[in-house]
């Protein structure tokens, strides 16, 4: 069961990324800045919520908080107790070391993808010729790399940090775990951008900027919830 969770919210928030990306590009925004600011800070907070506190919400048990919130939030945990840790704790950490090679594994996969159709183009030309492709943006396209998605890395790296100091005071192991993840993302990112990816446009310094203000307020997490765990009897 606990594997079945932690494959379903890596699944939810792929899905979750997709479906915001596709709103806010449907939207539009004045500037490419703005937009990819709009889809980094958009896509982190929901999977952050997803990954973070709907975990909680759905097993929280608050019958101490009042009637109204008890009878929403009636669950069997009612604080970061021996229940909390070897359900949602083991599902977080999880979560976590999948996130570690889950980008390789995508990267493989993709690889896999294009190749294949690199080769079905290949095998399908006719005699005297290298591609079936009428066109040469076609052929450009079939064998040029993926596009990169800034905002997409940016976010991923703002719950990887968030997700560890929301729970790293009572998960210790989280602070490795996500030191092995951000490595792994920075060298793997590092290979596309030079081999792989299609070269990324010059964008400004807005989104790090604004990317950088955000982890800013990750330590207040850390200060919150650890006070909150360490101080339970």
């Amino acid at each position: 069961m606990d594997n079945f969770i932690k494959y379903l919210i890596i699944i939810v928030n792929t899905v979750i990324r997709m479906v915001v990306i596709i709103i806010i590009n449907q939207v539009g925004c004045s500037t490419e800045s703005q937009q990819m600011k709009y889809i980094t800070d958009s896509v982190f907070l929901c999977i952050f919520f997803n990954t973070g506190f709907l975990l909680m919400l759905v097993n929280a048990n608050l019958e101490e908080q009042g009637a109204l919130v008890a009878k929403n939030f009636n669950g069997l945990i009612s604080d970061f107790n021996q229940d909390w840790f070897t359900s949602m704790g083991d599902t977080i950490v999880a979560a976590m070391v999948f996130n570690v090679w889950f980008p390789v594994v995508m990267e493989f996969i993709n690889y896999g993808m294009r190749s294949g159709f690199r080769l079905k183009d290949y095998i399908g030309r006719e005699e005297g010729f290298n591609t079936k492709m009428s066109s040469i943006q076609q052929y450009v396209n079939l064998h040029a790399g993926p596009q990169y998605f800034m905002h997409y890395k940016y976010s991923s790296v703002m719950n990887i940090v968030f997700i560890t100091m929301m729970f790293g005071a009572g998960l210790p192991m989280l602070f490795p775990i996500a030191a092995a993840s951000l490595t792994m993302l920075f060298c793997l990112e590092k290979y596309m951008i030079y081999y792989v990816y299609k070269q990324p446009p010059a964008y400004d310094e807005k989104l790090n900027n604004s990317v950088l203000k955000n982890l800013s307020f990750a330590p207040l997490f850390l200060l919150a919830f650890g006070y909150w765990i360490l101080t339970n009897q």
